[in-house]
C-alpha cells in the first residue's frame, strides 16, 4: 500500500468542497491531476472513497473512515510543525497542561520554579473539569492533566501529589456555622458567590446542584478564589473553595468554615499522563516539580 501525504490532502480538499474541481483549486492543481491522486489513493486502499453524484462528490462509508483518520493525522502533523518551529526559535519543547480550578490555584509556585529552571520550555495551560482533562490526555490533546479524585482514569497512568478538601466559606456568624456539617442541598438554599461562570469549580458545583434538582442563586461570578473570599467576607454570600486556599483568611478570622456532609469534598490531587516512561525529560521534570511542591505543602500541613 503506497500513497503520499499529498494524496491525503487532495482527498480532504475534495471531501470538504464536495467537488473535484473546487478541491483541485484549493490544492492549486488541475482537476485531472487531483483525479489521478484520488485514483491512486483508492487503488492503494483497494476500495472506492467517493460516490460521484449529480450533487457532487459524496464520501462512501470507507471514505468517511479515511476522512476521520486524516483529521487526526493532519492535526498531529500541525502540532509537529509547531514543535519543530520552536527549535528554530530557541525553544526546545512545549507542554500542554489541562487542570481543574483547585489544582490551578496551587500551581503558581511549582510552575514559576519550573519555568525559571527550564527557560527553553513553554507551557500551554488550560482550565477544564477533571473528566474533560482525563479525556484530553487520553486523546492526546494534553500532555499532562492535573485532576481531583477522578474515578475513571480511562487506562491512564497517575500519581497522587497532594490532598485537599472542598469546604463552604461563610461570613462569621452565618446560620450555617451553627451546624457541624451540612448537606450540599441545604447549603445551596443560601446565596452563592461563584468563581467564574466558565470555571471548572462552578461547572462542577452546577452539575451537583442539577443532579439534586437544586437551583443556585449566584449573586456574582468573580475571577478567582481571592475575590470570592473577599465577597464572602463582606456578607455577599457563601462560596465553595479548597480548604488550602481559604486557610489564610480562616486564620485571620475574617471568614468561617462549614464542612459539607458529602463524600466528594475530600479529594486526591493527581497527575495523569498516557505513559510516564515515554514523557520527554523536560516533561518528566515538570511532573517532578509539582510532586516536590506537593510534598512541601504536606509537610507544612497546608494541603
Amino acid at each position: 500500500m503506497r500513497y503520499e501525504l499529498t494524496d491525503l490532502r487532495v482527498f480532504m480538499a475534495v471531501a470538504n468542497a464536495k467537488s473535484l474541481t473546487n478541491g483541485a483549486l484549493e490544492m492549486h492543481m488541475t482537476a485531472p491531476t487531483a483525479s489521478y491522486r484520488l485514483k491512486n489513493l483508492e487503488e492503494a486502499f483497494g476500495t472506492t472513497l467517493f460516490n460521484r453524484t449529480p450533487k457532487g462528490m459524496v464520501l462512501t462509508a470507507a471514505g468517511e473512515t479515511v476522512y476521520r483518520y486524516c483529521q487526526s493525522v493532519f492535526s498531529d502533523i500541525d502540532r509537529l510543525h509547531g514543535e519543530m518551529s520552536r527549535f528554530t526559535a530557541g525553544v526546545i519543547g512545549q507542554i500542554r497542561v489541562f487542570a481543574n480550578s483547585s489544582t490551578l490555584a496551587q500551581l503558581s509556585v511549582p510552575l514559576s520554579r519550573y519555568l525559571a529552571a527550564y527557560p527553553n520550555v513553554n507551557i500551554d495551560l488550560e482550565e477544564h473539569l477533571s473528566e474533560e482533562t482525563v479525556r484530553a490526555v487520553q486523546e492526546n490533546m494534553a500532555d499532562v492533566g492535573l485532576v481531583a479524585s477522578v474515578v475513571h482514569l480511562r487506562g491512564l497512568e497517575s500519581v497522587v501529589y497532594g490532598h485537599d478538601e472542598l469546604v463552604l466559606i461563610t461570613v462569621p456568624g452565618h446560620p450555617l456555622t451553627r451546624l457541624q456539617s451540612v448537606p450540599v442541598d441545604v447549603a445551596l438554599q443560601y446565596d452563592v458567590v461563584s468563581v467564574g461562570r466558565n470555571s471548572s469549580n462552578f461547572q462542577y458545583l452546577q452539575q451537583i446542584a442539577s443532579g439534586l434538582g437544586c437551583r443556585m442563586n449566584v449573586r456574582v461570578h468573580v475571577p478567582n478564589f481571592t475575590a470570592a473570599l473577599m465577597c464572602v467576607q463582606e456578607g455577599v454570600g457563601i462560596t465553595l473553595v479548597p480548604r488550602s486556599i481559604a486557610e489564610p483568611a480562616l486564620k485571620e478570622g475574617v471568614v468561617s468554615l462549614v464542612k459539607l456532609d458529602e463524600q466528594w469534598t475530600s479529594r486526591k490531587q493527581m497527575i495523569v499522563v498516557r505513559s510516564f516512561s515515554s514523557l520527554p525529560d523536560y516533561t518528566k521534570a515538570f511532573v517532578r516539580f509539582i510532586c516536590e511542591h506537593g510534598k512541601e505543602l504536606e509537610a507544612r500541613g497546608g494541603c
